[in-house]
């Protein structure tokens, strides 16, 4: 099973998980780093360490979720790509890691590659602008199966 591994600033990697544990109603194995203000770089380094060797003490793929690509915790966690080992997602949402947690259960012969690709495609599949939505139901002009998350005009 590929292990999840969140690596965000301050307590977000464990608000999200606690969330997605709420929501599916179970415990999930899953590591969390959190980069603070004032911890010197090689703390950083030191924190995603521990969190790589405790998740893949199993010999499993690591998915490393971030939560800003080009921040500090995208940056400290990009070294450690590995192919087929290591790989890192940016801009970690809680459809991303929902969808992290329950694939490689649900279809545990993914790639690491295809997990993390599901888990992008489906983070922004996610992401929907309220008033277009709104603006489709309303008008009966509004082509059917078009653009979902399309502005108007």
């Amino acid at each position: 099973m590929i292990e999840v591994v969140l690596v965000c600033h301050e307590d977000l990697a464990e608000y999200f998980l606690k969330v997605a544990e709420f929501l599916l109603k179970s415990g999930e194995n899953c590591q969390t780093v959190a980069i603070r203000e004032g911890e010197r770089p090689d703390q950083h380094k030191l924190l995603v360490e521990k969190a790589l060797k405790d998740a893949g003490s199993a010999g499993n793929p690591i998915l490393i979720l971030t939560d800003l690509f080009g921040g500090t915790a995208c940056n400290v966690s990009l070294p450690y790509l590995e192919k087929d080992r290591v790989e890192v997602l940016s801009g970690v949402n809680l459809a991303m890691l929902i969808r992290a947690l329950t694939m490689r259960v649900r279809k545990p012969n993914l790639s690491l590659v295809e997990l993390a690709t599901e888990c992008a495609r489906y983070a922004i599949d996610g992401i929907r602008v309220g008033s277009s939505m709104l603006s489709l139901f309303s008008d009966p002009k509004a082509k059917k199966g078009g653009k979902k998350n399309a502005p108007n005009g």
